[in-house]
C-alpha cells in the first residue's frame, strides 16, 4: 500500500481572487522560522499515531512553498526520516512553486533534500487574464521558470485555468500552443469555480463554451502525448502524480501543518482528521503535551470515522474521476449488497444515457466523454443512490 505525506506552507505574496485555501500574506502570518518550528513539533509529537508505512510521496503545497527558505524544506524532510519514516527508493517529493520564486541556487538546495518534482502555478500565458485572477507574476515569468526547470532536466508539472472572465476559445488555444512548446511531463487543467455573486463570476464563458474548451484541451494535449488519467490531469506515460493518485484511490496520507487533512484506513471504513485553519488554533493544538497521540485526542469536530455509506461515496466519487473508473470487484468486496445494489442500478441507468460505460474485460465502470463533460451531475446521481 502506498503512503503519502502532505505539508502545508500557507505563505503567499498576495492571495489570488479565486483562492479558498488557508493562505496568508507574510504580513498576516507569524515569521516563517516560527512556523517551521511548529511543523517540526507536530512531526515529533504526532508521528507515533501514524503507521510507519514506507513513504512513497511527500508533497509541499500551499500557499506558495517556494517562498519558504529551501533549507526549511530540507529540515522537514530530514525530521520525517529522523522520527522513523522509511522513504521508498523511488519516492516522489513535490514542491509547489510560483513563477519567479526560484533560482539555480534554490534548485541546488532542493535537490540535496530529495525534491524531484516541481508543480508550477502558471494558470495562463496571457498577462491580461493573469491580472484578472489577481496573479502577480507575468507570462514571461512563467516562461523563464519553465525554461529553468527544462534546462536543469527536472521533472515538472504546471497548472492551467480555463473558463476565466473574458477568456475566449482563441485565448485558450494560445495557452495550449505555449504548453506544446515546453512539452511538460504533466499538466493539470482546472475550470474556474467561483460561487454566484463572486466578482470573477461575471464575464465567464457560458457552460456550452466551457464544454467546448474542455474538449479543445483534451484534443490539443493528446497531440503532444499528454493523456488524461483523471478528469483534470494529463500526463505522459509513467508521469502521473503519485501523490494525487493517493487521494483518488483512497490510499492513506498524513497532512502536516495549518488546515492539513489526513486519511488513515482505521476503524473499519477509515478515518479522516484535520488541523485547525488558524495559526493560533494550530499552535495551541500541536503544543499540547500528550504521551501517546492519536486522532481521537483531537476535538470531535476535527475527525470523522467513516460509515460504510460514507466510505462507499468516497470510493465512487474519487475513482469515477479517474481513467480506471469504479471496479465492480471492489464494490462487491468492500461493501454490503444492500448498499451497492442501488449503485449498480444507477450505473446501468447512466449507461443507457450514454454517460458511463461498462468494460466487461476489466469489470470497470468509466465515464464516457459525454459523462466527463457533466461529471458533477453523474457523481451526484450516484451519491444520491447510495
Amino acid at each position: 500500500m502506498s503512503f503519502g505525506i502532505y505539508v502545508h506552507i500557507p505563505y503567499c505574496v498576495q492571495r489570488c481572487h479565486y483562492c479558498d485555501f488557508a493562505t496568508f500574506t507574510r504580513e498576516q502570518a507569524p515569521p516563517m522560522s516560527q512556523y517551521l518550528q511548529w511543523i517540526l513539533t507536530e512531526i515529533r509529537s504526532r508521528h507515533g499515531g501514524i503507521p510507519k508505512s514506507t513513504v512513497t510521496s511527500i508533497y509541499f503545497g500551499g500557499g506558495t512553498p517556494s517562498l519558504f527558505p529551501p533549507e526549511y524544506i530540507l529540515s522537514i524532510v530530514s525530521e520525517l526520516a529522523n522520527v522513523g519514516f522509511r522513504f521508498d527508493h523511488e519516492i516522489e517529493i513535490t514542491i509547489e512553486i510560483n513563477p519567479a520564486t526560484i533560482t539555480e541556487e534554490t534548485l541546488d538546495i532542493y535537490k540535496k533534500g530529495g525534491v524531484n518534482r516541481y508543480s508550477v502555478g502558471a494558470q495562463s500565458f496571457n498577462d491580461r487574464l493573469l491580472e484578472s485572477c489577481g496573479r502577480i507574476h507575468s507570462a514571461d515569468d512563467t516562461r523563464n521558470t519553465l525554461q529553468l526547470l527544462t534546462d536543469n532536466h527536472l521533472n515538472f508539472s504546471f497548472d492551467l485555468l480555463f473558463a476565466l472572465p473574458g477568456q475566449s476559445l482563441e485565448d485558450l488555444r494560445v495557452d495550449l500552443n505555449e504548453v506544446a512548446l515546453f512539452s511538460p511531463p504533466h499538466l493539470s487543467t482546472y475550470c474556474l469555480t467561483v460561487p454566484s455573486g463572486h466578482p470573477m463570476s461575471k464575464g465567464r464563458p457560458l457552460e456550452d463554451h466551457q464544454i467546448q474548451m474542455f474538449a479543445e484541451i483534451e484534443s490539443h494535449l493528446g497531440q503532444i502525448g499528454l493523456h488524461k488519467y483523471e478528469i483534470s490531469n494529463f500526463s505522459k506515460p509513467g508521469q502521473q502524480s503519485r501523490h494525487n493518485w493517493l487521494y483518488w484511490t483512497n490510499q492513506p496520507y498524513w497532512g502536516i501543518g495549518l488546515s492539513a487533512h489526513s486519511y488513515l484506513p482505521h476503524s473499519g471504513n477509515g478515518v479522516r482528521f484535520w488541523n485547525p485553519p488558524t495559526f493560533h488554533g494550530y499552535q495551541a493544538q500541536i503544543s499540547c503535551d500528550i504521551d501517546e497521540w492519536g486522532y481521537m485526542c483531537l476535538p470531535e469536530n476535527q475527525y470523522e470515522e467513516l460509515s460504510e455509506r460514507e466510505a462507499a461515496i468516497d470510493y465512487c466519487y474519487t475513482h469515477l474521476r479517474t481513467s480506471h473508473g469504479i471496479a465492480e470487484s471492489t464494490l462487491l468486496g468492500r461493501f454490503s449488497q444492500a448498499l451497492i445494489d442501488p449503485v449498480f442500478q444507477q450505473l446501468q441507468q447512466l449507461q443507457q444515457e450514454g454517460l458511463v460505460i461498462y468494460k466487461p474485460d476489466s469489470g470497470h465502470w468509466r465515464l464516457t466523454p459525454q459523462g466527463e463533460m457533466v461529471n458533477n451531475q453523474v457523481l451526484s446521481q450516484i451519491v444520491m443512490a447510495i
